[in-house]
Order: C-alpha cells, then sequence, then structure tokens
C-alpha cells in the first residue's frame, strides 16, 4: 500500500469509508485506511486489481493478456525491481556510476563508500545501506586483496555488480531469485563460440578470480553459506537474463533494472502500454494503458527506439532479444504513412531524380530489395542498409560535438539531398533546430519568422502522434515540441495584437494557445515524477502564467 499526496474528499476507505490518502499500490485505483482493510478487502479487490493473465504459446512464450477492458490511462500493473544496479556493459571511459545510486558521475576524485572505497555521489547516499542495492555486495568487495596499479575504470569493474546482486537473492529472497530463474535467457543463443559467450566468460573469469574465490574462502572460515550457487553456468545464465529483459535508463541514472511481470510484455513497435519509472520510490514502475486495450488483447510494450527506422529496430532486435518483429509497422514500408526510412530515388533522366522514394518491397525479409514508389527502380537492401549506417555515424559524429545552428542546418541541408523529410536520421536534428531557432540574426517582432517555426513544430508533432498514438514513448518529445509551439503562437498574439488585422484572428490564436497548454499538462501528467518531466511542466506552468498574465494586462479572456 502506498501513500501519496492525494486530498480528494472522495477518496474514502473501500472497508469503512473513511477518509484516507493510501493507495492499492498494485493498481492505485482503491483506497484503504489501514493495511488491515486492505488484507480484508482482497478477496473482493484482487480481480478488479489485476486486469491480465499470463499465458503461453510455442511462438511468444509467456505473455501477458488483458482480462477486462482497460481504459486509456488505466493501471495494469505496478512494480518494484528484482534487481537493480549499474549495467552489465564495460565502461571503457567516460562517465561511471554511484555504486548506492547509479547516479552518473563524471569526475573520478569523488568520495568513496566507507567500507569497500568504490564511488559514490556522496557517503550518505541512501542506496550504500540498501542490502539489495550497494549493502550487501559491500562486504564482497572488500574482500579483495590487490595491490597491482590500474586504471581507475579498470579496476571498478561496475559491470559486474549487477550479478552479485542477483545473486545475493539464493539467501536474501528465494521467492525472487525462483522469479528470476523463470525469466527468459535464450543461453542457446549465447553458447560457446558466440561474442557474448566470451565477453561473459571475462566477466565471470574475474568475478571469480577477485570476489567469488576470497567469498568461498570466508565461507568456508566461517562456516557460513552467503552465496549457495555461482557456478559459471550460473552466472551465464543471469547475465543473459539480465540482457534479455532488463530495462534500461539513460538520463541522470545509469543502470539496468529486472522486474518481474514488466519482462513478461510482449514487444511492439506500437506499444499499447507507457511506463513510467519512479527514481523516488526505488525505481517502481507502472504500466498504464496507453490506449484502450479490448479484453483478451495482448499488452505490449516496446524493447527497441520508436524513433529509429524498421529495419535498424528489427536488426536491434535480433541483435539484443533474438527474435523478429513482424509488427503492423513493421510490415508496413511506409511505417504508418510517415516514410520514417525512405530514401530519395536519384534515378531519372537529364541528371533530374524521378521524385519518387526508395521503399522496401517487404521490410520485415532479410536482403530483399527497395523500390521507388514512382519509377520502379529496384536496389538492393544490402547497399541501402550500408548506406544508411554510413550516413548514420555521420550524424553521430557530429551531434556528440554539440553542433550550433549553422552546422545543424548544414547538415540537415546535405541528409535532405538523399532522404525523405522525415527520415529519422533528421528526426533529432530538426527537434534540436526548433530549440534553437531564435538567435540574434532573425527579426523577433516579425510575425512571419514565428509562422516558420510554427510550421516547423506542426511538422514534428505530426510525425510524433502518427509513430506513437497513444503517447507510449514519446511524450517528453512531444511536450518540448508543444512548448515550443506556445512561444511561436504566443510571440504572434503578442506582435499582431495591436495590428489594424488583429480581429480578425487573435480569437483563434488565444484559444489554440490554450489549448496547446492544456495538452501538454495532460501529455505529461504521468511524468512528473521524473526529472525531466518535472522540469518540462514547470516549463509549462511558465508558459501559462506569462500567457495569463498577458491577458489580464490586455484586458482579454478566452
Amino acid at each position: 500500500m502506498s501513500s501519496e499526496g492525494v486530498d480528494n474528499e472522495n477518496n474514502k476507505c473501500e472497508v469503512c469509508k473513511a477518509p484516507s490518502t493510501r493507495k492499492c499500490s498494485a493498481c492505485k485505483s482503491v483506497f484503504y485506511c489501514s493495511e488491515i482493510h486492505q488484507q480484508e478487502n482482497w478477496k473482493e479487490h484482487k480481480n478488479q486489481c489485476r486486469p491480465f493473465e499470463e499465458s503461453y504459446s510455442e511462438d511468444l512464450g509467456r505473455y501477458l493478456k488483458a482480462t477486462r477492458d482497460i481504459q486509456p490511462g488505466g493501471v495494469i500493473f505496478s512494480e518494484i525491481p528484482l534487481v537493480f544496479g549499474p549495467k552489465p556493459h564495460r565502461i571503457q571511459e567516460g562517465g561511471f556510476p554511484c555504486v548506492g545510486c547509479c547516479k552518473l558521475l563524471s569526475n573520478q576524485i569523488c568520495e568513496m563508500c566507507p567500507g569497500c572505497l568504490w564511488p559514490v555521489c556522496s557517503t550518505t547516499c541512501e542506496g550504500l545501506n540498501i542490502p539489495s542495492y550497494h549493502g550487501f555486495e559491500c562486504n564482497i568487495l572488500r574482500l579483495r586483496t590487490c595491490s597491482e596499479v590500474k586504471s581507475f575504470l579498470d579496476f571498478y569493474r561496475f559491470d559486474v555488480l549487477i550479478v552479485l546482486r542477483a545473486l545475493y537473492l539464493q539467501k536474501a529472497n528465494p521467492k525472487k531469485w525462483e522469479i528470476l530463474m523463470k525469466l527468459e535467457d535464450h543461453l542457446e543463443k549465447r553458447g560457446l563460440g558466440t561474442d557474448v559467450f566470451t565477453a561473459i566468460q571475462e566477466k565471470f573469469n574475474f568475478l571469480m578470480e577477485h570476489y567469488l574465490k576470497p567469498l568461498k574462502s570466508y565461507e568456508k572460515e566461517t562456516g557460513q553459506v552467503i552465496i549457495p550457487n555461482c557456478t559459471e553456468d550460473i552466472i551465464h545464465k543471469i547475465y543473459g537474463i539480465i540482457d534479455v529483459n532488463a530495462t534500461e535508463l539513460t538520463e541522470d541514472v545509469d543502470a539496468m533494472i529486472l522486474y518481474s511481470n514488466a519482462s513478461l510484455l510482449e514487444h511492439n513497435c506500437i506499444p499499447n502500454t507507457m511506463q513510467i519509472i519512479d527514481e523516488n520510490d526505488h525505481f517502481r514502475v507502472t504500466f498504464r494503458a496507453a490506449m484502450a486495450i479490448p479484453k483478451g488483447e495482448h499488452i505490449t510494450t516496446m524493447y527497441t527506439h520508436i524513433l529509429w527506422g524498421t529495419a535498424a529496430r528489427r536488426d536491434h532486435l535480433m541483435e539484443t532479444k533474438y527474435f523478429k518483429c513482424t509488427c503492423k509497422r513493421c510490415q508496413d514500408p511506409t511505417e504508418l504513412g510517415t516514410y520514417l526510412s525512405a530514401l530519395k530515388c536519384i534515378a531519372g533522366k537529364d541528371d533530374e531524380p524521378c521524385g519518387g522514394w526508395q521503399l522496401p518491397i517487404t521490410p520485415t525479409y532479410t536482403n530483399g530489395a527497395w523500390m521507388c514508389n514512382k519509377c520502379k527502380i529496384k536496389l538492393p537492401e544490402q547497399d541501402i542498409v550500408k548506406f544508411i549506417n554510413h550516413l548514420s555515424h555521420e550524424v553521430d559524429k557530429i551531434m556528440t560535438k554539440a553542433p550550433n545552428k549553422e552546422e545543424l542546418e548544414d547538415l540537415l541541408n546535405k541528409l535532405l539531398h538523399f532522404l525523405h523529410p522525415n527520415h529519422y536520421l533528421l528526426f533529432n536534428i530538426k527537434h534540436t533546430l526548433i530549440q534553437l531557432f531564435t538567435d540574434k540574426q532573425i527579426d523577433q517582432n516579425d510575425p512571419m519568422v514565428w509562422m516558420e517555426k510554427l510550421s516547423q513544430c506542426d511538422e514534428l508533432i505530426d510525425l510524433t502522434r502518427k509513430l506513437d498514438p497513444g503517447n507510449a514513448r514519446l511524450s517528453l518529445y512531444l511536450g518540448v515540441l508543444l512548448n515550443e509551439r506556445f512561444m511561436a503562437q504566443f510571440k504572434i498574439l503578442t506582435t499582431t495584437f495591436d495590428k489594424p488585422t488583429q480581429n480578425l484572428y487573435t480569437d483563434q490564436i488565444k484559444k489554440e494557445i490554450s489549448e496547446i497548454l492544456e495538452e501538454n499538462r495532460r501529455i505529461l501528467f504521468y511524468e512528473q515524477n521524473t526529472s525531466a518531466g518535472r522540469k518540462l511542466l514547470e516549463v509549462v506552468d511558465r508558459n501559462r502564467q506569462s500567457f495569463e498574465n498577458w491577458l489580464s494586462e490586455h484586458k482579454q479572456t478566452v
């Protein structure tokens, strides 16, 4: 049961009807005044609380499907992690995580854990004392006796910590250990001779030499059994489970998280759920319906990036999750009418392109052909993939250097010679350019300047809504775009209000601005417990205040 800042007088205990602010932590839709009343009501509430059931098929393995109609925004489940820890990937350079909370650190001259002397954000970090975070592993890390000089990132091997935390469950929580061991590992595709086997074997050897052997010696001396099973096979299995099932955090916190029910959600490139991870509640994840989910429908999430093109998404899923996606979006050459992967056809007469777009004929087949939708010229898929990979590397090189507005515009214009305006390689460039729109070279009192920005915002807003109709993955992207759209509309309003023609469209602009603000608050509502979401909502509130102040000063109403 969770307690949240709810002050609605209608929130009453299901049993005694007394006012309550304590919600059922699973469904977050009913209230109880105490745990005793929650337990009393469980028989009646459990069918409503859990709107899904686990099913199985040969093709999908275990998956979840709805046992009743679920409306948009409805909570499907909420759960805390089975395992939380630093990513299992070797860090070669750059930032590294605090071993207590996984907050990303950048300065190697930092505070250290008093027990094991591993880097932390602060010696008062809450995660240092939580057994399932750093509390348990700290005792193992301090067993290492190593005098040789090593570089910082060679000595502090953050990639092995999460497996220690998983092994800890054997003694600390056998039920969670049992759940963990039932998750998919795809070991049959990670066997001897594969690159992934070699990488995991190196981690096992490192763990065994520096931590597990000293631990076994300690267990023998004391007669304690701290980790019953830490064999080579079990460690390969745990890393397989993490790679296949874990959720990755990439913002202020650099971590991987394993959940129980979330690991059973089926992938779809048009997911029908949204997930919110609350960093302030021990990384509890809550899954809500992003769109209406009818009874019997599979409950889906997304394992890859929604802004990647079909070939990139499917390659990533095959390499990391070991399956081929054949969802509606993957089967559509135009990707829901967005042309997110389309290339400009360069065939034509007299050195003039035909004006058509190169699209995959059969997107879900490997090594197929691409064909122009106008002149019907075909190209081998491998040539297309090679060309896009080349462009992608060039874009990444430029974007990592924090380019200015002129450099981004130059890059965009070059890419438009080859790519559809909606191509996924252009999305982040355009998204960044919109936020860099204003500079000293433009006349900020010219409404036509802001009309141009408005057009750019609308282009990306339309694309975002087509790719993510339920705001399952792109709510923050859309929130930024709506804030920028507000800025353009508000500038148009303030620069045209005293013009002779202002009465023709002032009321329309005021209405549109009000609708933008309302929509942005609605879209970001479930993001308010994330740091990025809170920052965006603060911008929305400032925008609303600026708009209301202007209305008051000019004696206007919406």
